[in-house]
């Protein structure tokens, strides 16, 4: 089957280019790393979601929801419980003792050492802070906060799950967000990826057919063009597909289907004249010392430019694979091989999840220079906020 979507220079009508052209987007991603390892050292987790996660070992890339490249590698941590009751996220360790960092690196916990933030050998975070002024009004939903560009600029979807929006917000610390897309759309799961010069911001609507991905282009602050539904293999007759995740570097694209009856993960290659039908992503999550196979409607899956590192969203489960605190998710990285496979089980981020309470973390995401981890919890609530964490 031959993959169509991207066509450059051509506006007005859908694109047309064959996604095996997308290594033209490499943009010199091909960086090297330490072996991807995620740590286990954090302590009791808190709520959000954070930024500053951590790239993948190599240079930091300007593209919004992409950082840097790394080797995969396998990770270490334990599997994390469940959602807790705190209302910050992460276990803040020790304060440093002192560093003198450059912007692409931060300093690791308890001590005076400097460490790049697009190496994976170390990934973990500090306290979330929690971004209140994205918030719409006492008991909205934000979720799937998402670069959008240089900086600390976002996307995310705001409100109800029947009236969710996708806003924009360039100072989402302390400035608030605008509203992208239309009043009577239920848009949600944007991904900004600025390479495409055509169509650079893609989501998913919610239709009398169901859930379907959307692909438009983006001027800031809130102007959609050249907007288009994305073509098959990413929409298929007969169920929902959403929540979409791109490396333009290494042409693989992940979402989720339900085409098939139960929401899967599925995965593209695209770099190939003739690339094969999408596949489910066989995933495993750790949970103490055993290997769990992925499970849930929505993995809300982020992979970066390089397309070397998966962040996903799992529910919390035991170490008999049993579902674990009564529905809450958990955070996870995979690492990726260069055909875009997991390359090991994943491992919780366990500085970031809450442990107890039923708490939902989910839609994880880098920042572009991979010094900061962006996602959304609930803390066993049912009332979204986004949150941002630094590495540590």
């Amino acid at each position: 089957m031959r993959v169509r979507l991207f066509k450059l220079g051509q506006r007005g009508r859908l694109p047309a280019l064959s996604l095996g052209t997308l290594g033209w987007l490499a943009l010199g991603a091909a960086c090297s790393g330490e072996a991807f390892t995620s740590g286990s050292t954090a302590g009791a987790a808190g709520s959000g979601s954070g930024s500053d996660a951590g790239g993948a070992g190599g240079n930091a890339s300007s593209e919004a929801g992409e950082s840097g490249s790394a080797e995969a590698g396998s990770s270490g941590a334990d599997s994390g419980g469940s959602g807790g009751d705190g209302a910050s996220a992460g276990s803040a360790g020790k304060a440093p003792v002192g560093c003198d960092c450059s912007g692409s690196q931060y300093c690791q916990d308890g001590t005076n050492k400097c460490r790049n933030c697009a190496d994976f050998a170390r990934f973990e975070f500090g306290v979330a802070q929690k971004l209140t002024t994205l918030a719409q009004s006492p008991g909205s939903i934000e979720r799937f906060p998402r670069p959008a560009g240089a900086g600390s600029a976002l996307f995310y979807a705001s409100g109800a799950a029947d009236t969710s929006k996708i806003f924009y917000a360039a100072s989402p610390v302390s400035g608030v967000g605008t509203q992208v897309t239309g009043l009577l759309q239920v848009e949600s799961g944007p991904l900004f990826v600025s390479a495409l010069p055509d169509q650079n911001l893609f989501f998913d609507r919610q239709g009398l057919g169901g859930r379907r991905l959307r692909m438009a282009l983006w001027t800031a602050p809130a102007t959609l063009t050249n907007e288009a539904a994305a073509p098959e293999p990413f929409n298929a007759p007969g169920g929902d597909d959403y929540s979409i995740a791109i490396s333009p570097s290494t042409g693989h694209a992940y979402w989720m289907s339900t085409r098939n009856g139960a929401p899967e993960l599925l995965w593209q290659p695209t770099s190939m004249s003739a690339p094969p039908p999408p596949a489910v992503l066989e995933l495993k999550v750790k949970a103490g010392t055993a290997e769990c196979p992925r499970t849930g409607e929505d993995a809300t899956p982020w992979v970066n430019l390089a397309g070397t590192l998966l962040l996903f969203r799992n529910p919390s489960v035991n170490e008999s694979c049993e579902p674990n605190d009564s529905g809450a998710t958990d955070l996870f990285v995979a690492p990726l091989d260069k055909d875009g496979k997991a390359a090991a089980a994943a491992t919780a981020l366990a500085s970031i999840n809450n442990t107890g309470g039923m708490s939902r973390e989910t839609d994880p995401s880098l920042s572009n220079d991979a010094c900061t981890v962006y996602f959304a919890s609930d803390n066993g609530t049912g009332d979204f906020d986004l949150y941002k964490a630094s590495r540590n």
